[in-house]
């Protein structure tokens, strides 16, 4: 085999690794989501909803998400939730490696639990910051974790006479329980608005944008990729 050929070969296997290890490709993608609330009391909602995620060019099938859960109301403006989340994702050798072998729809399923702690304050008039702790644990242990840990906080300011709350959000992820070292991995940036079109209608609208950066990844590729999102929110008593 010549220099060339040699050279040739050892930058496909590169690459192949590389593609196959990696979460999700590093294209645009488009988030669509829908979810709905339900008050079983005072203090007590049901929730679920479903998430679509396709990537812009070329235009195709990223992943589904859907996801159940229970939300309490501790305090006013401090919540506590669990839940159950299932994704759907292309089927790939990658996450057949894995230990991935749960078949849905043709997609390959990854499933977890998680509970979250939220809390929001006013820092000034209408303009509030939100802390929100999740620990997310996966019944499948992933090249990069098994276990998640993220931290959000959301600074949000409530348009006067209007519903309009353009937010900013920042999120910290930390990754263990994978292939590679624990620590902070991945960071999300997450500006966007949510306002609810129509006074006497039980429905939210929630556009935003998202830019995600990976690091630290040992011999693992950088998963990063930018969202466009929108989701329609809806709450029934």
């Amino acid at each position: 085999m010549s220099i060339s050929r040699k050279a040739l070969t050892i930058i496909f296997i590169m690459a192949s690794g590389i593609t196959n290890s990696q979460d999700l490709t590093d294209n645009l993608k488009v988030w669509t989501g829908i979810s709905l609330k339900y008050e079983v009391s005072k203090n007590l909602d049901v929730k679920v909803s479903q998430l679509f995620s396709h990537n812009v060019s070329p235009m195709e099938f990223s992943f589904a998400q859907s996801k159940v859960a229970l939300s309490y109301k501790i305090k006013r403006r401090t919540y506590v939730e669990t839940g159950y989340a299932n994704g759907l994702f292309n089927d790939s050798r990658s996450l057949r490696d894995q230990g991935i072998n749960t078949v849905l729809f043709n997609k390959l399923a990854v499933g977890r639990i998680y509970a979250n702690f939220s809390y929001k304050h006013d820092i000034v008039k209408r303009l509030s910051l939100r802390h929100k702790p999740e620990i997310q644990y996966f019944f499948t242990s992933l090249e990069k974790y098994q276990v998640r840990a993220i931290y959000a906080a959301r600074l949000s300011y409530n348009v006067r006479r209007s519903s309009l709350a353009p937010y900013l959000e920042n999120q910290f992820f930390y990754y263990t329980g994978g292939d590679i070292s624990s620590g902070v991995k991945r960071y999300r940036l997450k500006p966007g608005v949510n306002f609810k079109p129509f006074d006497d209608f039980p429905m939210g609208v929630s556009i935003y944008y998202i830019i995600q950066k990976e690091f630290n990844t040992d011999n693992l590729p950088e998963n990063d990729y930018n969202v466009l999102g929108f989701n329609l929110s809806f709450t029934l008593k």
